[in-house]
């Protein structure tokens, strides 16, 4: 496939970005955004959420049971800054909070409260429980919370710090300023761990820090080489670690310009993925063993959008499908399926899954409304490419390029 015929980033005035707080019903039950992003405004559960946030149902009612020893191995994290970004664009002002327990009592859940009470709790909370709370403060986009609360936290030789250390180490990795503490952690459990799924899991991790933070790929190699010692190893959780690992390898593979290298990766993570869908999992288990299977789908979109790898528009489709059934209502799901077909060169498909990603908001949508202009320009339709330009301009007002585009459109 060719090379994307668009731009799929904007250059910014601040390169913050700026997410003005739009009007909207002020009540939260009222808001149509906030069907899409209940759990990250109160964790209240909702259908319509992306895959990523319906996670938190299952470690919120396992954190809520002092007795519970439950967990499962999620990946998917949100992205730094997202919450305060859809407090604005829902124009619920009252959410804003910098940590869980700044919100009003009012506005609590039975589940923020349980959130609560344990970040009061923290320090002593045995080293499993506090991986749920890790994990609910990254998957709210608390990450400077998360760090805060785990940044002095150091090996003590257990077990169960070890998989504490691996949450700790993943929220770290939104944090800028903390990458290389990620870094550092990843290698400790990749080198020392004496369980070799975590081992496997931090050096699949290792891998996919140094690409996507340094772009270091003699560091992503070298978090590869650390993978040798769990060869061999069985099991479910074994072959979820091994699936997510090869995926990883893949996006190494991408970047040294190796093709052919990246779709065997690719293909040993489905087959290691077929596993665990195979052995019909229940529960939380099955979300993770789907959810493994949504970000194969993506990998695989985003492939065959960036390597000049031999795919027919109908595989694009089927996997785009496939995609959009496992995370319907994911910002993120309908950005990688209207860039597959954006990269296609299915401009028309393109732009209704832009715009169906931008009319969820957040910083994300804006981007999705760029592209979908794009789109429309390609088209020869200048009236929806201004619609989409100016909907990008609504949810990010420092965006250059839209702005230049309804300036040349205004003086014809």
């Amino acid at each position: 496939m060719s090379e994307p015929a668009i731009n799929h980033v904007y250059d910014r005035t601040d390169p913050r970005g700026d997410f003005p707080s739009l009007p909207g019903p002020g009540v939260l039950e009222h808001n149509r955004l906030a069907v899409f992003w209940r759990p990250l405004l109160d964790l209240h559960p909702s259908p319509y959420a992306p895959m990523r946030l319906q996670a938190l149902s299952y470690v919120n009612s396992w954190l809520a049971d002092p007795e519970s020893t439950d967990w499962a191995w999620f990946s998917r994290h949100s992205v730094a800054g997202l919450r305060n970004q859809v407090v604005r664009h829902t124009g619920l002002a009252q959410y804003a909070c910098k940590d869980p327990r700044d919100l009003p009592e009012d506005l609590r859940t039975s589940q923020w409260q349980v959130l609560a009470e344990a970040l009061d709790n923290f320090a002593d909370l045995p080293p499993l429980r506090r991986r749920m709370v890790v994990f609910h403060l990254v998957q709210l986009s608390f990450y400077n919370v998360a760090v805060a609360l785990t940044a002095a936290d150091q090996p003590d030789g257990t077990a169960e710090t070890d998989l504490y250390l691996y949450e700790v180490a993943r929220a770290h990795t939104g944090s800028p300023a903390y990458g290389a503490r990620a870094a550092d952690l990843f290698e400790y459990l990749a080198t020392t761990s004496a369980d070799p799924t975590l081992a496997l899991a931090a050096a699949g991790q290792g891998v996919s820090h140094a690409i996507r933070r340094d772009r270091d790929l003699d560091i992503a190699r070298k978090f590869e080489s650390y993978a040798a010692t769990a060869d061999g190893e069985v099991g479910w959780l074994h072959a979820l670690a091994r699936s997510r690992f090869h995926r990883a390898v893949a996006l190494l593979r991408l970047r040294e310009r190796d093709f052919r290298g990246m779709s065997a990766e690719i293909k040993l993570s489905v087959e290691f993925g077929e596993q665990l869908l195979a052995a019909e999992p229940t529960g939380a288990d099955r979300y993770v063993a789907v959810e493994n299977q949504r970000i194969i789908l993506e990998s695989q979109i985003k492939a065959a959008g960036r390597a000049p790898i031999d795919v027919r528009a109908e595989q694009v489709r089927l996997r785009c499908d496939q995609l959009l059934a496992i995370d319907p209502y994911c910002i993120q799901a309908r950005l990688v399926v209207a860039d597959g077909y954006s990269a296609a060169g299915m401009f028309a498909e393109a732009a209704h899954w832009y715009e169906r990603a931008g009319e969820l908001g957040t910083g994300a949508g804006a981007m999705a409304w760029y592209r979908a202009g794009q789109c429309h320009d390609l088209l020869g339709r200048p009236a929806d490419a201004a619609n989409a330009m100016g909907r990008c301009l609504e949810l990010d007002t420092t965006a250059v390029q839209p702005r230049e585009y309804l300036e040349r459109l205004e003086r014809g």
